[in-house]
Order: C-alpha cells, then structure tokens, then sequence
C-alpha cells in the first residue's frame, strides 16, 4: 500500500502534458519577474542570487522536459515577453548583464548539454 501513495505522490508532482509544463514554466517565469524587478543595483542581484539562479535553472528544467513532446508551439506567453522586458532593462545597468550571465550560466549549460544529445540521437 505504501508503494501505490508513493507512486501517487511521485505521478501527482509531476507535470502531465506539455500544457502542464507550460503553465510551471508561466509559473517560474512569475516568480522570476518578481524577483528581478525588485533588482536596482549589483547589490540587490547579490542578494537574491541565488533565488535567481534556482529559477533559472528550474526553467531550463522545465524547457529540456518539453522537448519529450512532439507538439510544439511558437507563440510567446506574456509572461515571457514580461521576463525579456525585465533582462533588457537590468542589462542596461554597468555591470549587470554580466552578473546576470553568470547566474544563468548552469542554465545555459544545461540546454546545451541537452541540444547535444538531442543532435546526436
């Protein structure tokens, strides 16, 4: 019995269909935001670096997993255009773009290691 509600619990934490990987993703791209726009200077980056850098890394997640489906999509959630928005206006700050990479680098990494074993299959 214990092995069904774990498995209940594992299935249940998971996202089902593109569609719920999309409305996670809308999800941490929220929180994202929210985070960033609270960001003025290197010091307040700093701050909630590593918070920002989860998120980063929890999309990238979510974007490798939708890449087991088939269907695609082009079309650009508000939210993501609201996250660009948001990048463009840090990146404007001296100094900032780089930080900002560098708290997406183990992103970045993880959807190229990704791209080369999708190119390789």
């Amino acid at each position: 019995m214990k092995i069904f509600y774990l498995f209940f619990f594992l299935v249940s934490c998971s996202p089902l269909s593109l569609q719920d990987l999309r409305y996670e993703a809308d999800s941490e791209m929220r929180k994202l935001v929210s985070e960033l726009k609270s960001v003025e200077t290197k010091e307040d980056l700093q701050k909630r670096s590593v918070r920002i850098k989860k998120r980063f890394n929890k999309i990238a997640e979510l974007l490798v997993q939708t890449r087991n489906f088939e269907e695609t999509s082009s079309e650009v959630s508000m939210v993501a255009e609201t996250l660009f928005v948001e990048l463009a206006r840090l990146y404007e700050i001296p100094g900032m773009r780089e930080s900002i990479e560098n708290l997406q680098a183990e992103a970045v990494h993880l959807l190229d290691k990704r791209s080369r074993a999708v190119s390789f299959e």
